[in-house]
């Protein structure tokens, strides 16, 4: 018979497919009345053969792992531009002889398959040498970031235990309490044995097997975990931009210039690496520049950037300063990734037309990406279908495949899937299960990400299914700052939530904590976009009937206003006073005042600095 529907919900085959699904549920519960609901199957044969034909392309490795492709370009274009940074420029050649001498220091030092070496160095070359140097040794890099608090960077060598670690004069400190051996390159020493020591290629035998690098992510337990990525699975990386994005888009040029903006300790800068490494030249953004919204503006200008890798959050402020707004220069390809892409942002950049935009997906665990989609592709926010040699299950509760308009929790399968989490099997078997769709031994990773394919087999992400949250690119896990928290003495209780989208929120137990005191003390163990802007100190907890902590009842944070802060007494106090108030929306501000206090966050810190160097020069 005819189906009746709202039209306001559903389309025709929509309706007609659920209506469908009922009817199977129907007739398979009437024939065995004693079987599991979960256990009946609503897919149709046609929906099965469509899930198969969404899934990434199957492309044969060349064999080649990461640091190979690199030597192979320098022997196609030794003199072009490799590597643009603070400190200099190197040619092809340059870079790959400072990178061999210092890889066999490293081996003479201990580096080598299964060990890993720490780098723990400031935006100048010494951070893409060192990187590379690694690589060519057989060793996986332990990016590690100088500004972290030393407790947190202390866990982190502790627990990967690093055979060495990389740092100059300006980091070492960082490293205090270690018992990891340091090289500092910038010691005299040190400098004069890495010059003396051969330029040529190493050519040690480096197994698709062996780490490449070792990066942390939020824990939910209140420690750091360490993801463990194969060299294989780097080399799929590249070979999957390349044939998808690098070839397309610059297969006609040479030596294009391309912005690394993220830091070396998020695993999306690997994506303009992949630049490096196909012969295109690396602008190595420093720091002062990056954080500054319209600095970077200017030096994507200045040098005709064509490439850059970005956070949604960033690329709003960007394009608040004109990124893409210059008459004289757009960047050709823009990749953007780190957390979803909201439908406003989506619609303004497929309005502008001149750089072709792509939103790509991935966690850690599936090195660094997994699922792509070109904005051109799609009017509505996506996040694409599987990239070369990569899976995708949208599975129930019961590890069952649902159908297409049906959400799901997202497994992801292939070459990129990690080794694993270092030194904690417990946790790499709870989330790295056996693909049961797959072929005998093979892995799938589950993301924790609530998805559905559309009737077009396009992914759309629709949320979490944890207490994990993505804010402005950085991966955190609410409950690693909630044991932080209820680790200090005072703290009875705490919990953590996001506000505003983007802002986090710290409540604690009893009203008697001192909340400006537990600020500092977050500070100096947590990494700086991982502090709540705003503490607030309760009595008690609100609980739901159940005895539950009821997030929703915890009351919205007032600013921290510093009451006894002095008024603006110089017309430059009076204008960062304003600037303050303006990009925070508090109508008066005084001098003692914390700008992150107020609500003020990284981003944040980005526009305001490019306010005061536009006002004050």
């Amino acid at each position: 018979g005819s189906v009746e529907f709202s039209a306001d919900l559903f389309d025709r085959g929509t309706a007609e497919a659920v209506v469908g699904r009922f009817r199977r549920l129907l007739a398979a519960v009437a024939a065995e009345p004693d079987g599991r609901v979960g256990a009946v199957e609503l897919l149709t044969a046609e929906e099965r053969r469509e899930l198969a034909a969404w899934q990434g392309v199957v492309v044969e490795p060349d064999g080649l792992l990461f640091a190979e492709v690199f030597e192979r370009q320098v022997g196609v274009s030794p003199e072009a531009v490799a590597l643009v940074a603070a400190d200099g420029v190197l040619s092809f050649a340059e870079l790959d002889a400072r990178a061999n001498r210092l890889a066999r220091e490293l081996v003479a030092r201990g580096a080598g398959p299964e060990r890993c070496v720490a780098l723990v160095l400031p935006r100048t070359s010494d951070l893409v040498v060192g990187l590379l140097a690694v690589l060519k040794s057989g060793a996986a890099y332990l990016p590690l970031d100088p500004s972290h608090p030393v407790d947190r960077v202390g866990f982190m060598v502790a627990d990967a235990g690093p055979v060495l670690a990389l740092a100059v004069g300006s980091t070492v400190g960082v490293l205090d309490g270690s018992a990891v051996p340091v090289l500092v390159l910038d010691d005299p020493v040190t400098a004069a044995s890495v010059a003396g020591r051969e330029a040529g290629v190493l050519g040690l035998e480096v197994s698709p097997g062996h780490p490449a690098y070792v990066i942390y992510t939020s824990g939910s337990t209140g420690r750091p975990k360490g993801v463990v990525v194969e060299h294989h699975s780097l080399a799929e990386l590249y070979r999957t931009h390349h044939r998808a994005l690098i070839d397309p888009h610059f297969g006609d040029r040479a030596n294009v210039p391309a912005a690394l903006v993220a830091g070396t300790t998020f695993d999306t800068s690997l994506d303009a690496f992949c630049l490096l490494v196909a012969g295109h030249q690396l602008h190595l953004i420093p720091d002062e520049v990056r954080l500054d919204a319209g600095a970077l503006t200017r030096y994507v200008a200045e040098h005709r950037i064509e490439f850059l890798d970005l956070t949604p959050s960033y690329l709003s402020v960007l394009l608040g300063e004109g990124l893409l707004a210059d008459p004289d220069h757009a960047p050709a390809l823009l990749m953007v990734g780190g957390e979803a892409l909201g439908a406003e942002l989506w619609a303004r950049l497929r309005a502008q037309g001149r750089t072709a935009v792509y939103n790509y997906y991935g966690p850690t665990e599936c090195t660094v990406d997994a699922v792509a989609w070109p904005l051109a592709g799609s009017e509505l926010p996506v996040i694409g279908r599987p990239i070369d040699n990569t899976g995708a299950h949208v599975l129930d509760g019961g590890l069952g495949l649902v159908p297409p308009g049906v959400p799901g929790e997202l497994f992801l399968t292939g070459a990129g899937l990690a080794r694993g989490y270092l030194n904690r099997p417990d946790l790499t078997a709870e989330r790295f299960l056996p693909d049961p769709f797959g072929a005998p031994g093979t892995r799938m990773y589950r993301t924790g990400d609530l998805v559905r394919w559309t009737s077009g087999g396009v992914l759309e992400y629709l949320g979490r299914a944890d207490d994990q949250v993505k804010i402005r690119g950085f991966r955190i896990e609410l409950g690693e700052i909630e044991a932080v928290l209820s680790g200090f003495e005072g703290v009875e209780q705490a919990a953590v939530l996001v506000r505003d989208e983007d802002r986090l929120v710290a409540y604690v137990v009893p009203a008697e904590v001192d909340t400006g005191e537990l600020r500092a003390r977050a500070a100096a163990a947590l990494p700086g976009y991982m502090v709540p802007s705003a503490f607030v100190a309760l009595a008690e907890f609100p609980l739901t009937v159940h005895g539950k902590l009821d997030r929703r009842a915890l009351p919205a944070p007032e600013p921290e206003l510093d009451v006894a802060g002095r008024a603006p007494r110089t017309e430059r106090e009076q204008l960062l006073c304003a600037l303050f108030g303006e990009l925070l929306g508090v109508e008066q501000v005084s001098i003692d005042d914390n700008f992150f206090a107020l609500g003020g966050h990284s981003l944040l810190v980005t526009r305001l600095v490019s306010r005061i160097r536009t006002e004050l020069g």
